[in-house]
């Protein structure tokens, strides 16, 4: 995700534990798009 954002010219602000937690939930499907994107909205750098 953070290669994509990168190669898109997206720079996130977050902590490991923030985006370890981030990339479980979405995994496990407890994310759904909707709340990655806003995540991601809200984490600019």
């Amino acid at each position: 995700m953070l290669v994509f954002l990168a190669l898109n010219g997206i720079e996130i602000d977050y902590t490991q534990k923030e985006l370890y937690q981030i990339i479980l939930d979405l995994a496990s499907g407890k994310l759904e798009l909707d709340s990655l994107t806003h995540w991601i909205i809200e984490h600019p750098l």
